[in-house]
């Protein structure tokens, strides 16, 4: 049912999920607020509740509906402290219902649950504190109630009205507790599923990210071109990759130390990024080695787009290494390949590239 009255929402200025929860969670109050209305009826039909009395309560009931909806809507209700205004609109029901008990005469026994349906909505938002405030202010709305029952002329028996009170008394503040400890849980399992949640967002990203670099892994790699592959297929368009091979690493790590070599890799994984679109895949493949996935790019494209990488490598500065270069393999898929056949040709084309003094770009179609 939330879900629906959402969509009801969606018409409001404001459209962000938590102010279209706000007003879902404020048409349930309000489509119960209306069961008073029936109820209120049902008392005037059977002769316990005279009909002005009926209307008058009736015509509050939709007063403080349309207040409520007119904050929400207006947007008002963000500059109150909690912007769902539950205990608001939990304190104007009571106060309202013991308005509605002052006329409702022979009907007010029947009338006095409608507090703990009011109380009810907070259970779910509201402290022990706030809901026991709640509970206080039934408390002392009803006795101020029958206190001028009791001044307004006889048809008020004092002990039944004694009765009535305590078990209120008994009722409510027990309700308030347990509703607050409902609460309190609710909010501790909402934390704990947001860590899990969080939890299980880094185990994802641990299992598709280099650990030393922070780039794709092989793994990640492997799953996007087979991704890639597949989408070519469809639409019939072209991608490439790139096979980037970083220059003399071996060297570096035997002349800086493994430590230098490390700092390398990760400043070159930092590199590349803003040479890339967004739809571009990136990752460590292996060892010095690094994949760049280009989605919609044909060999002109990969090419140029390769070249900029090695210039920027080039005229790069790296922590502990007087000059680091890249030599880099381009191959573009082609229709049916496999993907390890297009692999095999960009790493023929690194190779070449190596072969002929590296620091440069070669390229097989």
């Amino acid at each position: 049912m939330s879900e629906v009255l959402s969509e009801a929402a969606v018409g409001l200025p404001e459209r962000d999920e938590r102010q279209a929860l706000r007003v879902a969670r404020f048409l349930m109050a309000a489509g119960t607020a209306l069961l008073v209305c029936i109820a209120l009826a049902a008392c005037a039909l059977l002769g316990l509740l005279p009909w002005r009395a009926a209307l008058d309560a009736s015509l509050g009931v939709l007063l403080l509906i349309a207040i409520f909806y007119a904050l929400f809507r207006s947007g008002l209700n963000h500059r109150f402290t909690d912007p769902s205004l539950t205990a608001e609109q939990v304190g104007a029901a009571i106060i309202l219902l013991a308005y509605i008990m002052y006329h409702a005469g022979p009907a007010r026994a029947v009338l006095t649950p409608f507090y703990l349906v009011a109380m009810l909505f907070g259970v779910l938002r509201l402290s022990v504190q706030r809901m026991v405030t709640l509970a206080i202010l039934a408390l002392v709305a009803h006795a101020i109630m029958l206190h001028l029952l009791y001044l307004r002329g006889p048809g008020v028996n004092p002990r039944t009205a004694l009765a009535e009170f305590v078990v209120l008394a008994v009722v409510l503040p027990w309700f308030a507790v347990m509703g607050g400890y409902v609460s309190r849980m609710r909010a501790r399992l909402a934390d704990s599923h947001r860590g899990l949640q969080a939890a299980v967002e880094r185990i994802g990203e641990l299992a598709i990210r280099d650990e030393l670099t922070g780039v794709y892994n092989r793994r990640y790699l492997t799953e996007a071109l087979a991704r890639e592959q597949s989408r070519a297929e469809r639409a019939g368009t072209a991608f490439a990759v790139c096979m980037i091979d970083i220059d003399h690493f071996k060297s570096i790590n035997d002349r800086f130390g493994h430590a230098a070599g490390d700092a390398v890799l990760k400043e070159f994984a930092h590199l590349v990024p803003p040479e890339l679109r967004a739809v571009d895949v990136y990752g460590r493949f292996g060892g010095e080695e690094f994949l760049l996935i280009l989605p919609g790019t044909d060999t002109a494209g990969a090419q140029t787009c390769a070249e900029r990488v090695r210039a920027k490598t080039e005229g790069a500065l790296f922590p502990g290494v007087p000059r680091v270069t890249v030599t880099v393999g381009v191959a573009t898929y082609a229709m049916k390949e496999p993907v390890s056949a297009l692999l095999a040709r960009a790493d023929k084309a690194l190779y070449e590239g190596k072969n002929a003094g590296r620091n440069r770009v070669v390229t097989i179609g």
